[in-house]
């Protein structure tokens, strides 16, 4: 009879033990996921920015030329004004007729 309780205890034991042991194995396998999901997150946003920052340069570049573009044929049209001719007695005369002068 003391033989089997001894073996039961044994068995006990090793339950215990490996009890703790899945435990130590639980905690290890949260640690160890908690870092690599925060090394993840911190890669993640690195990227993100520098994409961020690459497209926002990239934004500004577009507008700076879309700008210049817009500035350079505002410029043209108004030259093109300046340099036509005038023919004040036709506006006058286009005047006349719609105001019934």
């Amino acid at each position: 009879m003391q033989e089997e309780i001894n073996v039961i205890n044994h068995l006990l034991a090793v339950e215990k033990e490996s009890a703790g042991l899945i435990d130590n194995a639980v905690k290890e396998a949260d640690a160890r996921t908690t870092q690599a999901r925060n090394q993840a997150n911190s890669q993640f946003k690195q990227k993100y920015d520098e994409v961020a920052a690459q497209l926002q340069n990239e934004f500004e570049q577009t507008i700076e030329v879309k700008k210049s573009e817009h500035s350079k044929q505002l410029n043209q049209f108004e030259s093109q004004l300046e340099s036509r001719p005038r023919n004040y007695e036709a506006f006058n005369k286009v005047l006349d007729d719609i105001l019934g002068a």
